[in-house]
Parts: structure tokens; C-alpha cells; sequence
């Protein structure tokens, strides 16, 4: 994953496994999963497109 490897580990130093594993679980579910604009989902976030989706089906 690119993006993974260039936002989330690029640079970076971890103290051992464990806070490497911790650190891009946090990514993952905070920024990438939430923030991040994906091309697939029309440069929206996944949290975005989700409320769109949802407001979109209530009808």
C-alpha cells in the first residue's frame, strides 16, 4: 500500500514491533480510513462518502 508506506512510514522510527503495529493500526483507522481522499470514491473520504450514501438511501 503507497500510501501506507509513504504517510504512515516514510521516515519514521519505532521503538519495537509492537509500537510500529500500534502506530499504523492508528493510522489506518484514523487517517486513512477517515480523512484520506480516495480516487475510487470520487476524491472523497470514506467518511464522507458513507454520509452521502446514507442520506442519499433514506429516502
Amino acid at each position: 500500500m503507497k500510501p501506507l508506506k509513504a504517510e504512515g512510514v516514510n521516515g519514521k522510527a519505532f521503538a519495537d514491533l509492537n509500537d510500529a503495529r500500534r502506530r499504523l493500526s492508528s493510522f489506518i483507522a484514523e487517517v486513512y480510513n477517515k480523512e484520506r481522499l480516495h480516487l475510487a470514491l470520487g476524491y472523497q473520504s470514506p467518511l464522507e462518502f458513507e454520509t452521502a450514501f446514507a442520506q442519499n438511501n433514506a429516502r
